[in-house]
């Protein structure tokens, strides 16, 4: 049997094929290892931080609402199909929050459907809905030890006509 004599790459001598390899077997790795090092300036695909899960968000929450308000001046809450006109909890969520956002109009818009739902709805002891911006505790509210607001910051208020 003859001996094996290493082929050697036509165009590479055969220590700088094996250094070429190496180079390329080092940036590889570099590229799964480096970037978990530093945080990324945002959310990237494929290396997710989940922010949604990673970034403190405080303790105080600010959620925008619509409430109902009844003959006494007592509030009481609105279900999702009266905020958002569906029984979506976080699209009534969302149609309430880019209103707190949006211009006086917007929220005067967005105040003005709500009390034509509540006036077809059946909902007679109610006689205004309000618009507004509500600060929560955030665990305190959720465990039920919370049971009101810190702060509420009203942004519109509409009388329910019938």
């Amino acid at each position: 049997m003859a001996p094996r004599v290493p082929v050697a790459s036509p165009t590479l001598g055969p220590v700088r094929g094996r250094t070429l390899a190496y180079g390329v077997l080092l940036a590889a790795i570099a590229a799964v290892l480096v970037p978990p090092l530093w945080p990324p300036p945002a959310d990237s695909y494929p290396l997710s931080t989940y922010p949604m899960f990673s970034i403190d968000r405080g303790a105080v929450s600010a959620v925008a609402t619509v409430v109902g308000v009844d003959g006494a001046g007592e509030e009481q809450r609105l279900s999702p199909g009266l905020i958002g006109g569906t029984d979506e909890p976080m699209l009534a969520v969302a149609t309430a929050g880019r209103a707190a956002r949006g211009t006086p109009v917007e929220q005067r818009r967005l105040c003005e459907q709500v009390a034509g739902r509540v006036a077809r709805s059946g909902r007679d002891e109610l006689v205004a809905v309000r618009l507004q911006v509500e600060e929560h505790d955030s665990v305190a509210h959720v465990t039920g030890d919370e049971v009101a607001p810190r702060s509420v910051r009203v942004l519109a208020t509409c009388e329910v006509e019938r």
